[in-house]
């Protein structure tokens, strides 16, 4: 108990950015790789009992997402590899004008690692530059959860469009999966980590200079990626993923095939205020839904190749389709 504490109080006096129990399991095993390696229970029980938790446990709805019907098995079966990807909100250093963007993304299943830059500006453009770049050395993902901003779904009045970011992801065999708007929490992979970066890269540090944003964007990577090396690297790179070559062009421009690409979305219904019709919005295109379906989750394949929208309602991880509709592609 006296080693878990010593390494976990080292993280806190070094300011580490990640000092959960997992990186102090990572620590131990560096510094005792002749002990047996405690579990994370053990780990977590010892710090609470010392009183070295740093920051308090969040209390969650129990069973809330399945409530609602939360389509969580439709999610993990659209592939392996899951990664997310985002822009942190603006960020301002006192004395200048120019706002601070930064594009932060995270594996999420069956491997963990985060990822975060600063960018010029919230745009397509730079989220394609900084994956391009992570993909030369980390697998491609079989899907990528992105939220409903313009940057990554392309129009803010074109229906059924597909944007640069889109045209990207399909041109790769990535399956781009929208996360419901408005709902952050349905999506805890990378707010987690987003939180994570707000409280501790930004909240604990008084920047001058946008140089130095990127030394602690760089320090913050280089932890989330020792702890990669430590649990998951032999794994990873003994697998047979995709990766970008070094000197592979891809094209954001249009979409080389529709063969076999599609979309999926996760929403919630909605009824607008004047009356009880239920509706979902997909790419600016409101659609409507049997009104019995009204304040529940439900998953949307939109199969790109046959311009047809296909929804779903998840009950015990079993998906049921409850409507069919043309969804044609916007060029």
């Amino acid at each position: 108990m006296d080693r878990i504490c010593t390494l976990k109080r080292q993280r806190i006096e070094q300011n580490k950015y990640f000092v959960g129990s997992e990186y102090v399991q990572m620590d131990y095993a560096k510094k005792h790789p002749d002990h047996q390696l405690p579990s994370l229970w053990f780990i977590q029980h010892t710090i609470r009992q010392a009183g070295l938790q740093t920051r308090k446990p969040k209390r969650h709805r129990k069973g809330g997402s399945q409530y609602l019907l939360y389509p969580a098995q439709s999610i993990r079966n659209l592939g392996t590899v899951q990664q997310s990807a985002d822009f942190i909100g603006k960020k301002y250093i006192t004395g200048h004008s120019k706002p601070i963007n930064i594009f932060s993304t995270c594996y999420y299943a069956p491997f963990k690692l985060y990822q975060i830059a600063p960018v010029q500006a919230e745009k397509a453009v730079y989220a394609i530059e900084n994956l391009i770049h992570l993909w030369q050395t980390y697998p491609l993902p079989h899907v990528l959860r992105i939220d409903n901003g313009l940057q990554f779904r392309g129009s803010a009045s074109g229906k059924r469009s597909l944007g640069m970011f889109l045209k990207f992801l399909l041109n790769l065999n990535v399956i781009p999966l929208f996360g419901a708007p408005s709902k952050p929490w349905t999506n805890p992979h990378i707010e987690g980590h987003n939180r994570v970066f707000g409280e501790k890269v930004w909240g604990r540090n008084v920047f001058t200079d946008p140089h130095q944003v990127a030394t602690e964007c760089n320090r913050f990577n280089n932890e989330s990626l020792e702890y990669f090396y430590y649990k998951h690297a032999r794994l990873v790179f003994n697998s047979n993923y995709a990766y970008i070559e070094s000197d592979e062009q891809i094209e954001t421009d249009r979409l080389l095939s529709v063969k076999g690409k599609k979309i999926y979305f996760v929403r919630f219904v909605d009824s607008s205020e004047k009356g009880t019709t239920a509706f979902m919005n997909i790419l600016n295109e409101n659609i409507p839904l049997p009104e019995q379906y009204n304040h529940q989750f439900v998953f949307a394949e939109w199969d790109v190749e046959k311009e047809k929208l296909s929804i779903y309602s998840e009950f015990k991880n079993v998906s049921i389709l409850i409507m069919e509709c043309t969804f044609n592609i916007n060029i």
